[in-house]
């Protein structure tokens, strides 16, 4: 839009406005069986252009005229706007195709570099779960190592405890001898 056609847009609002006000400021016709008799004619009646009422309605004829002249401008100049727009020069097409292009490029790097990243993340996913199981098979060989020293240690235990027990009976049935 224009400078013009926002002032005039400014205008025809302020002036319809303008237009509302005096319309409804107004009294309605309201002659009834009082036009049929000659009642209309009363001092105010003559002198109606005089009148808050006659100010009104000159007023409003000027409103609605300057509101009708003020359409008819802001169409034709946004008839004329819209008319130089719609022919577009060479160039800009140019412009939008090359921007199109390089959009196109830009969404298959986009794609290269997502499988890219999905490629790197299997990888990533293999890795991991070849090291935990090195780790798990880690962890085994040490839980079998340890068990096996645990039935050592107690293996001996339990023949030293034999032994004891052994030379306590032993001694004990030495002593019941000899008593």
């Amino acid at each position: 839009m224009t400078a013009v056609s926002i002032i005039i847009d400014i205008v025809l609002i302020l002036v319809s406005i303008v237009l509302i006000v005096t319309v409804l400021m107004q009294e309605g016709q309201r002659q009834g069986l009082g036009a049929i008799g000659g009642g209309a004619e009363t001092f105010f009646g003559k002198n109606k252009a005089k009148s808050m009422e006659g100010r009104l309605q000159r007023y409003t004829k000027i409103a609605a005229a300057v509101f009708i002249v003020l359409a008819i401008v802001a169409t034709i100049i946004t008839t004329h706007n819209t008319g130089a727009k719609s022919t577009a020069p060479a160039s800009v097409t140019e412009a939008v195709e090359e921007a199109a292009e390089q959009a196109e490029n830009a969404v298959e790097e986009a794609e290269t570099e997502a499988k890219e990243a999905v490629e790197g993340a299997e990888a990533a996913v293999e890795e991991t779960a070849e090291n935990a199981e090195a780790a798990v098979e880690e962890a085994t060989e040490g839980v079998k190592e340890a068990a096996e020293e645990t039935a050592e240690n107690a293996e001996a235990a339990v023949e030293e405890a034999a032994e004891g027990a052994e030379a306590a009976v032993e001694e004990a049935a030495e002593e019941a001898k000899n008593d």
